[in-house]
């Protein structure tokens, strides 16, 4: 050898060894990626109803679906179908097929273009999971590297295992099983030869080849896929001809989304939580309930017939648990403004937050359910200036017991039972219920009691849970099943719950606003209560049976109003067909009547008319009463009556304020009222403010001028000196003008001033 061959030869193994060491440095510094070393890839979530059916299956950032499962449950042809199409001598190489490599590079440039790639099976696992980076010469060096290390950490099955749990077989669709679902309705353990095939090729060019796109494209890669397994002698000259005339039609089974409103719920909680969801999870919904709950929605609203109500929402809660068996948000989702939630729209609630303050104001006892409480037109003008709150009904009871109040959902005595307990104090207890107003206190005002705070059905759903429950209430309805009993907080007495519970199934309570053949009328004990909030824009009807508790609302999405319908005709016979359905269909056991075990209630006989003990001179017979111990009446009420001078039965005594009342006609009591100890002007307060509308009439602007006088009739009226006219029934009524004004009245000797301000 010549001395110039000796350091050719010098300087080629020098140059061998520089590149081997670079090569090997190469491959060392290339990181297998991230996915690849996690033991396993995401799967898509599916969201199961509590019997374990599929409810929804959730789409994520990189999958439409993708649900990985071991090699063996893969079926028996599609690895090896796809090993030989893909890459039939995988159990030979060691990560780069070099004969292949060698193969493609002469086609490639026979061609003059990359024409093929020659990648492994695990290059191909590789690509994927480095994001699919462009084709260059570096990138296919780097997915070289990887597949090489990758051969060194994991078995061949292990390698085709996570391949056919990730590769994309078009659609958005990762992994065999989902492929499977999607295109054949059924898992990949249970593909045939001809489907496994067909899936098998699709992953070479998922974009041409998609079968829902492209379905003569995806045919014709059948076509070549099954000639290419005769030339590999994998299937015979029969198989070939059976394949070939009779190709398998792949479908589109994408899966429904039942019960899509708790779906949407329950993806928006869990992102509000942070708390990333997937795989198989079980949730709380009753398959079955949720059926029937959408049925009775969308029939309830045909029936109705109006186009000034147009949607309604139902939730039907597991009263022990806590648990959201059936949450329905409009009447049809895919309807127009059915995607809307009204389980979950801040809403009005009417009359049905009063039970809580009641509640409140019995567990403080500041009240019983005994309680006499007046109501009266602008009978809270000495509380609050600036609220007059009104009866929908335009009647008024005069003197009533709390129990009667909150039965017939009389306006004027809840505000005293909210005064009682202070109004602010009242607003924070309910966001101890589970009740979370759209806004703060100072923007409703007492009003809030009456249904101008806004909450949403669900939340009043998970409340009256709470009350059914005896006062535990739990920090928030369940969605998920498997998560065990929720925390519950003691937030009322047991007492005071069976209390207010026992009124709101005392249909006699409420009949003299409901009637007796309404919809809350049920044969057996269950608690209802119904809310409409100011001008009939929703309607509420909610309560409890002894296993569920079910709220429903009725209204428009856009807030306008129901013309004049209200909640006993909106919403409770939505509430009564799915009581119905649970007394008999699910066998619901009735309200347990609590009253005489709950600790500590004091059983009383009392007087009807003044909640005191009974008298013997009374005209009516006494009723049972439950009472917190320590606020049992201990008078009786015999100074409370006087004899009628006409011969008829003892009249009941009343204190002068309820003067205007005792004179109209719906004193249906015969009751009269004592003289006052001096002349007072009851309406409007001293220091009222009012405000002119400059879009009215002066004669639509008038409020009506009272006193505690037993005979208005005989009352002088005038404002800064002028004298103001009385009707010929003794009424006065004074129209408002700007500026500041001095109200006199005048009774005989008797005098009294009120002074008020116009803007």
């Amino acid at each position: 050898m010549t001395l110039r061959s000796k350091r050719l030869l010098r300087f080629a193994l020098l140059a061998l060894l520089i590149f081997g060491g670079a090569l090997g440095a190469f491959v060392t510094s290339v990181p297998i990626p991230r996915s690849l070393l996690q033991s396993a890839p995401g799967e898509t979530l599916t969201l199961r109803d509590a019997r374990g059916g599929a409810l929804a299956e959730i789409a994520n950032d990189s999958a439409r679906s993708q649900h990985p499962r071991p090699l063996a449950q893969l079926g028996a042809d599609l690895p090896r179908v796809t090993v030989a199409l893909e890459d039939h001598r995988f159990d030979a190489h060691a990560g780069v097929d070099w004969r292949a490599v060698a193969g493609a590079a002469l086609r490639n440039l026979r061609h003059l273009r990359a024409v093929s790639g020659a990648s492994t099976i695990t290059q191909q696992l590789a690509k994927d999971a480095s994001g699919r980076p462009p084709r260059t010469f570096a990138n296919k060096f780097r997915e070289a590297a990887i597949a090489w290390k990758l051969e060194r950490r994991w078995t061949k099955a292990q390698i085709l295992e996570r391949y056919l749990n990730t590769v994309n077989y078009g659609n958005r669709l990762l992994g065999a099983e989902a492929a499977a679902r999607a295109y054949f309705d059924k898992s990949a353990a249970n593909l045939d030869l001809a489907e496994s095939i067909y899936l098998a090729g699709l992953p070479q060019a998922p974009g041409r080849f998609n079968p829902w796109r492209h379905p003569a494209a995806a045919e014709y890669k059948f076509q070549r896929s099954i000639r290419r397994l005769a030339g590999l002698d994998l299937i015979s000259n029969d198989d070939l001809r059976a394949l070939s005339t009779s190709p398998p039609k792949p479908g589109r089974f994408l899966p429904g989304r039942r019960a899509p409103h708790f779906v949407d719920a329950l993806l928006a909680r869990a992102k509000a939580d942070g708390i990333s969801l997937s795989g198989d999870r079980r949730t709380t919904i009753d398959p079955e309930l949720q059926s029937v709950a959408e049925g009775l929605v969308a029939r309830h609203l045909e029936s109705l017939g109006r186009h000034d109500t147009t949607q309604a929402a139902l939730v039907v809660i597991e009263t022990e648990t806590g648990a959201v068996r059936a949450l329905v948000g409009s009447r049809n989702y895919l309807g127009p403004e059915g995607q809307n939630n009204g389980a979950l729209r801040l809403r009005s609630a009417g009359s049905a937050l009063k039970p809580f303050i009641y509640t409140t104001a019995i567990d403080r006892r500041v009240i019983t359910a005994a309680t006499i409480l007046p109501d009266l037109p602008g009978g809270v003008r000495n509380l609050y200036a600036d609220y007059d709150p009104q009866n929908y009904t335009g009647r008024y009871l005069g003197p009533v017991r709390a129990r009667l109040a909150l039965g017939n959902s009389l306006n004027v005595p809840a505000v005293h039972v909210l005064d009682r307990v202070g109004a602010r104090q009242g607003f924070f207890e309910l966001q101890r219920w589970g009740l979370h107003p759209a806004r703060p206190y100072d923007d409703y005002g007492a009003g809030f009691i009456l249904g101008n705070a806004e909450v949403r059905p669900l939340d009043l759903a998970s409340a009256y849970a709470a009350l059914a429950r005896g006062g535990l209430a739990a920090e928030r309805p369940r969605f998920m099943g498997g998560d065990g009993l929720p925390y519950l907080e003691r937030i009322a007495s047991a007492a005071a719950c069976a209390i207010v519970t026992d009124i709101l199934c005392d249909d006699s309570a409420r009949r003299r606003t409901f009637g007796s053949d309404s919809p809350l009328d049920v044969p057996v004990r269950v608690a209802v209560k119904t809310g409409t909030s100011s001008g009939f824009r929703d309607g509420w009807c909610a309560g409890f049976t002894g296993r569920h508790t079910v709220v429903v609302w009725s209204g428009n999405f856009d807030g306008r109003p129901m013309g004049e319908l209200l909640s006993v005709r909106s919403a409770a016979p939505l509430w009564r067909m799915m009581i119905d359905y649970l007394l008999a269909a699910r066998h619901d056991p009735s309200v347990p009547n609590a009253l005489a075990t709950a600790p500590g209630l004091v059983s009383v006989k009392i007087c009807p008319l003044t909640g005191l003990l009974p008298t013997a001179i009374g005209p009516e017979p006494p009723v049972t009463e439950y009472f917190l111990p320590g606020t049992e009446p201990t008078g009786d009420a015999s100074k409370m009556f006087v004899a009628d001078p006409q011969g008829g039965a003892p009249r009941l005594l009343l204190p002068p304020e309820y003067a205007s009342w005792c004179r109209s006609v719906q004193n249906g009591i015969n009751a009269i009222a004592r003289s006052p100890d001096g002349l007072a002007i009851t309406s409007p307060p001293d220091g009222a403010n009012f405000s002119v509308d400059p879009n009215l009439s002066p004669t639509q602007q008038m409020i009506e001028l009272a006193t505690n006088a037993p005979n208005p009739a005989a009352v002088r009226w005038s404002a800064n000196g002028q004298p103001l006219a009385t009707d010929p029934v003794g009424r006065t009524f004074w129209k408002l003008a700007r500026g500041e004004w001095e109200l006199r009245a005048e009774d005989g000797p008797a005098t009294a001033t009120a002074h008020v301000a116009v803007e």
